[in-house]
């Protein structure tokens, strides 16, 4: 099969997890839709990241009663998300290394993106051994640069660009 925009991002995503259960890392992430914009809120992502990570075990007890807790408040409201990033640091903590995988970022809603992007830089900069994949189009590059100023940028074929920080 040929490579394509499409499928390099899968691959990177597959062979990654290949080596979850061999090298003792986590992979999570999830596909931005440009359908789904509005439900893609730094909240409801961070939130589906700890969601991965709590469902693969290994996880304290203590952060997933806190998580299943926040879950079940008031109206099904659940964390907010200064509790979700602190949730996410603590089991993060718990594993050696983490690749978080954000695809399609820029299907996310723009003025949404920042406050994506500096979550996930609070997140490196307090985990050492975590390192995050990101894919869009150029026009999240700009936003990128600035929150991952050492990011590794690969141009793909035609209009996807491929981050690595």
């Amino acid at each position: 099969m040929p490579l394509t925009v499409g499928n390099i991002s899968s691959l990177v995503i597959d062979s990654l997890c290949d080596r979850e259960q061999e090298d003792n890392i986590a992979v999570i992430g999830l596909y931005c839709d440009f359908l789904s914009q509005q439900e893609q809120t730094t909240t409801n992502i961070m939130g589906a990241l700890l969601k991965q990570l709590v469902g693969k075990g290994g996880i304290p007890d203590h952060l997933r009663v806190a998580f299943q807790k926040g879950r079940g408040e008031f109206g099904g409201r659940g964390p907010r998300l200064a509790d979700l990033m602190g949730m996410l640091k603590t089991a993060i903590a718990s594993i050696p290394q983490v690749f978080i995988c954000l695809d399609a970022l820029d299907e996310c809603l723009p003025k949404r993106v920042p406050e994506i992007l500096e979550s996930l830089r609070d997140i490196l900069r307090e985990s050492p051994g975590v390192r995050i994949f990101f894919t869009g189009r150029p026009n999240v590059g700009e936003d990128v640069q600035r929150y991952f100023p050492k990011a590794v940028v690969v141009q793909g074929t035609g209009i996807k660009k491929w981050y690595a920080a």
